[in-house]
């Protein structure tokens, strides 16, 4: 296995038996309707990039986290989630998707909403790409809100 793929593993498995106030972020255990605070989210994603920090720091993904200051846990349908797909490393995704197919779970991806109803990804391409390939029709998400609901 090489470095990159020994890195993603230990990181989300690492990521996966973190706590945040007793609570870990995956799929299983966040609850529909939930809403979190921007700075939940933000500390959430430095928690899946920790050892990526060039991810973090060095793009806009700050920026994207801060336009909205209020998140909700959602079961979105991955067709009405805008996809990027001309970024995507190839040994990042089977990386992903041995993952999920061994864990049973995910990091939720972070999303935006379009004005035109689709999501746009603020985090989570690889993630979201990975749960498509492998036959997800929907996927949970923090989705960014205006206002709090």
């Amino acid at each position: 296995m090489n470095r990159l793929k020994q890195h993603i593993k230990k990181t989300l498995l690492e990521f996966i038996n973190e706590t945040k106030d007793n609570v870990v972020f995956t799929n299983t255990n966040v609850n529909i309707g939930d809403v979190y605070e921007e700075s939940d989210i933000y500390q959430y994603i430095q928690k899946l990039h920790y050892k990526r920090d060039y991810d973090f720091w060095e793009g806009d993904l700050g920026e994207r986290i801060e336009k909205y200051p209020y998140y909700v846990v959602k079961e979105i349908p991955i067709k009405d989630i805008e996809m990027d797909e001309y970024q995507l490393d190839e040994d990042d995704m089977e990386e992903y998707i041995e993952m999920f197919k061994e864990r049973g779970s995910y990091p939720p991806i972070v999303l935006g909403k379009k004005s035109y109803g689709y999501y746009n990804i603020i985090d989570g391409t690889h993630r979201a790409n990975a749960l498509r390939e492998i036959g997800l029709e929907s996927i949970i998400c923090f989705v960014g809100l205006k206002k709090k609901s």
